[in-house]
């Protein structure tokens, strides 16, 4: 699946689009064994480091070096600072490869986990149509991520934005292709969809409707993995901001405005999520999300960079 995710700098809106992949993943690695970095070069402990974490560890060829190949040519973009790039790397494996690791194990990332990261350090703006693209994922093999030299680690809003909430809905999109998708999930908003116009809806409008975010409501298999990621990524005071109150026991969330329609749909679709996965993969959904909550809370930079944080 390819996925681009776009700013709409005047509307304030935030597009998405698709196109679905069912490619099942192996997982015996797809990189060479021979390590891909010069001992003499500067960028060599770091090098290493990605090698033996990410390669070794999760398959996974984190790529922080522009290449042209490997570059979408419409943009004028700059590659990611170094320093930047290390911060990145070991702040996804903070918040997104330790949190399944220690929740469902290293076997299971390594089978379903996207192939290659890719990091851009500026955005990837679209004059024409004054828009962003923040990321895109293709084909659940590759995410690459936009705009990284404004990586700000104390700022977990702009690191959802930008980073995790494309990370999650990317893979959980891999699960439901790899596995039979509920179709009973697709008749809770029947007739609501909206393919063609969805990001012209605000916020509120699609809260009211029981989706989490406008993009949600685009199509079925969207709002499946735009209420997972949702449910993971955002804090108490993000669900909040958007009218709702999540639950202390986070199983589910209460409307702060009695007026605030879709409640009980959004509700339904949590439900059923939780369900589904651990059903299909033994996946339990609260106890990702508390353990992404209990790290977002406990982040410091000696933790993240010195990959001390109790696994």
């Amino acid at each position: 699946m390819k996925m681009n995710i776009k700013h709409i700098v005047m509307a304030g809106a935030i597009m998405l689009s698709f196109t679905a992949c069912k490619e099942k993943l192996s997982p015996d690695s797809i990189f060479d064994n021979i390590p891909p970095y010069d001992e003499t070069s500067y960028t060599y402990e770091f090098d290493k480091y990605l090698y033996e974490t990410y390669v070794l560890g999760y398959n996974i060829s984190f790529q922080y070096k522009l290449n042209d190949a490997s570059t979408d040519m419409d943009y004028n973009l700059v590659p990611v600072r170094f320093d930047k790039a290390q911060e990145v790397a070991h702040t996804i494996k903070y918040l997104f490869l330790d949190v399944y690791d220690k929740q469902m194990g290293k076997d299971f990332l390594r089978q379903y986990t996207p192939r290659i990261l890719n990091i851009i350090g500026s955005a990837a703006v679209n004059a024409s149509q004054g828009t962003e693209t923040l990321g895109v994922a293709e084909g659940g093999i590759k995410i690459t991520l936009y705009k990284m030299n404004d990586f700000d680690m104390y700022n977990m809003e702009w690191m959802n934005y930008y980073i995790f909430h494309t990370m999650h809905h990317e893979f959980s999109h891999i699960l439901h292709q790899t596995k039979t998708f509920p179709k009973e999930y697709e008749r809770i908003s029947a007739g609501l969809y909206d393919s063609q116009s969805w990001q012209y809806h605000s916020d509120k409008e699609a809260y009211s409707l029981g989706f989490v975010t406008p993009y949600s409501m685009s199509e079925a298999h969207e709002d499946f993995v735009e209420v997972i990621s949702s449910y993971i990524t955002d804090t108490r005071e993000t669900w909040k901001d958007r009218g709702f109150i999540m639950a202390e026991d986070h199983t589910h969330i209460v409307s702060v405005d009695e007026e605030q329609e879709g409640t009980s749909i959004i509700n339904q679709k949590v439900t059923m999520c939780k369900e589904w996965l651990l059903d299909k993969y033994n996946y339990e959904l609260d106890s990702i999300r508390a353990e992404v909550q209990r790290r977002q809370e406990a982040l410091t930079y000696d933790i993240v960079m010195n990959d001390s944080y109790g696994k």
